[in-house]
Parts: structure tokens; C-alpha cells; sequence
């Protein structure tokens, strides 16, 4: 991703804070940004939450505009740049796991198309997920509306609605030719 492609926003409601923290700030979600596309910018914003004669309490709010959802982290302490830095820390994990969350295979969807496919016979997914179906029925209907009921009425994946009814047909026809 080139530099031109990702934007900061601030919103620094803190007079004396210095260059370093947007100098910080960029280099590491630049650094965050690179080599990905599924960051597109960022809005980070800075303000004194407590300001008393004794301390004073910062807080460093950073939203990440990435794909497929956004990432907001919130972190507050008595010095502006710690904040930050804890910020950018609790950013920086979030969105590696979400990245390495987003590799990893769906494997619901491989669970349920094995078990329609490979464990239950075409008698067994008809008992199964057409329980109660009249056969006649069953025949009137096309591919696409069993499918269709399936996904609805049992949460099947399309893959394994599709598995599910091509057995379902199947089934029903036999039923039908034995009567």
C-alpha cells in the first residue's frame, strides 16, 4: 500500500503536546498498513478527560478503518505518549488476530458438508432433514426451493443444503415408485 493511500485524521484537543506524537503515531500504523489492503485510514484523537492541580489524565482514542470491520481502542493515563503507546499496542493486536482470524478455513461449513456427504446415508439425511415432508411433495418442489428450506429451516450451509436435497430428491422418488 503506498503512503498516498493511507490517512490519519486527528483530533488533538491537548495545546502542548509536541510533533512526536503524530510522527509516533503514523510511522506505526503505516507499518501496520503495509503489505495489506484492508486498511484504508484512520482517525486518532487526544484529549485531557481529568485536569487537576495534582495530575492530569489523558485519554487516546485510535478507530482503524478496515475491512471488514473497524477497530476502535480507547486508553487513558497520566502521560499522553504512554497512552498511545498502550494504544497502538492494544491496535496492533487486535488487527493481526483479526487478519489470522480471517485465514483460518470456515471449518463449520467443511463440518456440516461432511456429515451430509459422508456419514449419513440418502435414507438418513431424508429422516434426518425431511422429517414429516409428504414424498409427493417433496417431487413438486425443484432443487433450488429445498435447498432453499433446508438453509431456513435446518441452518445448512448452501454446500451442504445442495448435498442435502439432491439426496432428498432422490429418496423421494424411490418412496414415490415403491407406493
Amino acid at each position: 500500500m503506498g503512503s498516498s493511500d493511507f490517512y490519519v485524521d486527528y483530533n488533538v484537543e491537548v495545546s502542548d503536546i509536541g510533533n512526536e506524537f503524530k510522527r509516533e503515531t503514523e510511522q506505526r500504523l503505516r507499518e501496520l498498513a503495509t503489505s495489506h489492503s484492508d486498511m484504508v485510514g484512520a482517525a486518532v484523537a487526544l484529549e485531557k478527560v481529568a485536569d487537576t492541580q495534582t495530575y492530569d489524565v489523558f485519554r487516546v482514542r485510535i478507530v482503524v478503518y478496515k475491512r471488514p470491520q473497524d477497530v476502535v481502542v480507547a486508553k487513558q493515563g497520566a502521560d499522553p505518549m504512554v497512552a498511545l503507546r498502550e494504544a497502538l499496542d492494544a491496535l496492533e493486536g487486535q488487527v493481526r488476530a483479526a487478519r489470522e482470524k480471517l485465514t483460518q478455513a470456515d471449518t463449520h461449513r467443511d463440518t456440516q458438508i461432511e456429515t451430509v456427504y459422508y456419514d449419513l446415508s440418502a435414507d438418513e439425511i431424508y429422516a434426518t432433514y425431511a422429517k414429516g415432508w409428504d414424498p409427493q411433495d417433496v417431487l413438486q418442489m425443484d432443487h433450488t426451493q429445498i435447498a432453499s428450506r433446508l438453509m431456513v429451516e435446518q441452518g445448512l450451509t448452501l454446500d451442504a443444503a445442495a448435498l442435502a436435497a439432491d439426496q432428498i430428491l432422490l429418496v423421494a422418488e424411490r418412496i414415490n415408485d415403491q407406493e
